[in-house]
């Protein structure tokens, strides 16, 4: 058993209240629940997601077994755990999408191995959901649930953008509505989802380069051709080509011609060939085929998210108490991540989040 960690507690408490009172102070946070507050709820439900629990029912149980449990989240007196449900679904997400982007903004930028300039992965996950409990989730002849959609930092390890859409929003489309001026003078890796001549384009008018991998019906103009090193990558794969191409056919009318990218083509210790597509010219073909790789990460993420930190356990039926669960998911992500380096190299992460769980239910909502 691990005992307690007083610089864990401090940590705790400058990383988090100051970010869970500005998220409070947001506008219209409470309206309608003024005998619950919204900073009193954000305590609660960061308690709720770092501890993993199944049930809301078993967070609300278990502040009634904490000595001032209530009290230590900022209450009076105890609440109803009908009432804390109802708040959970009804409260509006802005005090949570606050606190998302203050405790990201808290997780120090590092450098890429490979690259020096940002990365950034881009994917989509689904979430089932009950036709019966959730009917606004079901559309069409589509599987009931919502699509989400995550920007990934490699670097940070972080998620930094997170957008919901239902499952009839195609991933291509919703990259194609997405503002892309603060990705400028990133690297964007996607996969097939987002293939689109045009989308290459717009990306390259906005100051964003992108890895991707080559869709085969493409059309493909060779321009150049590049010495292949016959080093193999540390996964075991070899160069099998490198190429300056213009990739589009001027007669694809809903199409763009993009010139001067750049195809590397590589197979796998296994035999696999596959075929990058990507603006990057100053790195070398291995690095370009360790880059995307590395893809891999946003998948374990979402993995994360889902079968640990209770995205697949929504707060509640509702379209708001669904986007809330995410952004809770999303938040605990992020504040393992802040307190990482405290984490002892013999705790797995499930166990160091039931250790910040049992700190945070003794951390004093009004500390400073």
């Amino acid at each position: 058993m691990l005992s307690r960690t007083p610089l864990l507690s401090r940590r705790l408490r400058r990383v988090l209240t100051p970010a869970v009172q500005q998220a409070a102070s947001v506008p219209g946070a409470d309206r309608y629940r003024k005998h619950f507050p919204a900073e009193a709820h954000l305590w609660i439900l960061l308690i709720h997601g770092v501890s993993a629990s199944p049930s809301l029912r078993q967070t609300h149980a278990q502040l009634d077994l904490v000595e001032d449990g209530w009290a230590q989240v900022g209450l009076d007196q105890r609440i109803s755990f009908s009432q804390l449900a109802r708040s959970s679904t009804s409260r509006p997400s802005a005090c949570l999408e606050q606190l998302f982007t203050d405790l990201a903004a808290q997780v120090p930028v590092g450098d890429h191995p490979v690259t020096d300039t940002p990365v950034l992965l881009r994917d989509s996950t689904f979430l089932d959901l009950s036709a019966k409990l959730s009917p606004w989730s079901h559309y069409g002849q589509h599987t009931p649930g919502i699509r989400l959609q995550l920007d990934y930092d490699l670097v940070a390890a972080i998620p930094t953008a997170l957008h919901w859409t239902l499952a009839d929003t195609h991933d291509a489309r919703t990259l194609a509505e997405q503002d892309l001026t603060p990705l400028a003078g990133w690297t964007l890796i996607i996969d097939l989802g987002y293939y689109g001549h045009r989308q290459f384009q717009r990306l390259r008018d906005h100051n964003i380069d992108f890895l991707c991998p080559l869709h085969q019906q493409a059309r493909v103009e060779r321009t150049a051709e590049h010495p292949v090193d016959d080093t193999l990558t540390d996964a075991g794969d070899t160069i099998l080509a490198d190429e300056t191409i213009t990739l589009g056919s001027p007669n694809n009318r809903n199409g763009a011609v993009v010139p001067n990218l750049r195809l590397v083509t590589s197979q796998n210790a296994t035999g696999e060939t596959h075929h990058l597509v990507t603006s990057r010219h100053d790195l070398s073909a291995q690095e370009v085929v360790m880059l995307y790789r590395q893809r891999w990460q946003i998948e374990l993420f979402f993995r994360w998210l889902k079968h640990q930190l209770g995205m697949l356990h929504p707060l509640g039926t509702s379209a708001e108490a669904v986007w809330a669960t995410i952004l809770l998911a999303a938040i605990v992500a992020i504040l393992a991540t802040l307190l990482h380096d405290l984490r002892p190299t013999h705790v797995s992460a499930i166990a160091w989040l039931h250790v910040l769980a049992i700190e945070l239910a003794r951390i004093p909502a009004s500390s400073g």
